[in-house]
């Protein structure tokens, strides 16, 4: 049936579905951008006169998929608590971050079908069902894991940022304490500190101050911080600070310690990849400089060897 159409038949056809998923779409998200905006007024009390003259703030594209994401069948708490703990690790701490995660999901999972259809219209007639189907199946794959391998990279990323910034914080937090100031305050300083740095240590610490102030107890608050971190440092401070804290030990000293620790670890990591650095460069010795020096060495006497025999 599909040999039997012309291309244009089927850039038509194309043309149709397409317009009717973008219609369909459009009309969720006008709808769920209305629905709000009538539900925030009501709740601020502004009559429908007065809000013509409030501008839309909503016409963001972020705040638009936030609003289409509420409107979704969202998943169970369980994984719902899940997908907010990865997206703080991301660092998306806003209450939106879960709609737009998900809405940005099916966005991207529409998007590779609407150019699987536009590439279906023109050259559907040109290539066989299999590599057709091939196509579908790897647009399909890319727009259903591109959000997660987003924030699983995004979370890489940050941990990296924040492993490297550890050892600057305990060395900043052990002079505080040494300095007098008690814990609270020193964590104050040293977000203050780190911040044009290691802007990733500062959200988290200024977090962990807020949780503290908030009532929360340090051990739980320190053992949220390794979490949102994700890094073993951080839990290994935690575990520290708890034992100091029940054996009522000098928590300059504990600090003094675990400094020197992490110090030390990021040296072993600085050794470990200057150690791996000839490995890696054995590729390229081998591919580009190599084969230069071998053509430089018998180039002479190839051109000797013609010059002889001819």
């Amino acid at each position: 049936m599909l040999s039997s159409l012309t291309q244009i038949q089927l850039l038509i056809i194309t043309a149709i579905f397409m317009a009717l998923s973008l219609a369909g779409i459009a009309v969720a998200i006008w709808s769920s951008l209305k629905k709000n905006t009538v539900m925030s007024r009501r709740l601020s009390g502004v009559s429908k006169q007065d809000a013509d003259f409030i501008p839309n703030s909503t016409a963001a594209t972020p705040d638009m998929i936030a609003s289409f994401g509420r409107h979704l069948t969202l998943p169970g708490p369980e994984e719902i608590s899940k997908i907010r703990f990865k997206l703080s690790q991301a660092g998306f701490y806003e209450a939106k971050s879960i709609p737009m995660f998900y809405g940005a999901s099916v966005v991207a999972l529409l998007l590779p079908v609407f150019g699987l259809l536009a590439f279906w219209g023109i050259y559907g007639s040109q290539l066989p069902a299999e590599k057709l189907v091939l196509v579908a199946v790897t647009f399909i794959a890319l727009g259903l894991f591109a959000p997660s391998i987003y924030l699983r990279g995004r979370i890489k990323k940050r941990q990296m940022q924040a492993r490297e910034g550890f050892p600057d914080m305990m060395d900043l937090l052990l002079a505080c304490i040494e300095a007098g100031l008690g814990l609270d305050a020193a964590l104050s300083v040293v977000a203050k500190e780190l911040g044009k740095r290691f802007p990733v240590i500062q959200i988290n610490l200024d977090l962990l101050n807020l949780e503290l102030m908030a009532g929360r107890t340090r051990p739980e608050a320190f053992k949220n911080f390794a979490e949102r971190l994700g890094l073993e440092e951080a839990k290994s401070l935690n575990i520290m600070l708890k034992q100091s804290e029940e054996m009522g030990s000098s928590l300059g000293a504990a600090l003094r310690t675990f400094s020197e620790e992490m110090r030390t670890k990021r040296m072993l990591r600085a050794e470990e990849k200057a150690m791996a650095l000839p490995a890696k460069m054995t590729i390229p010795l081998i591919v580009f400089i190599f084969p230069t020096i071998l053509l430089m060495m018998f180039l002479p006497a190839a051109a000797r060897l013609t010059d002889a025999f001819v």
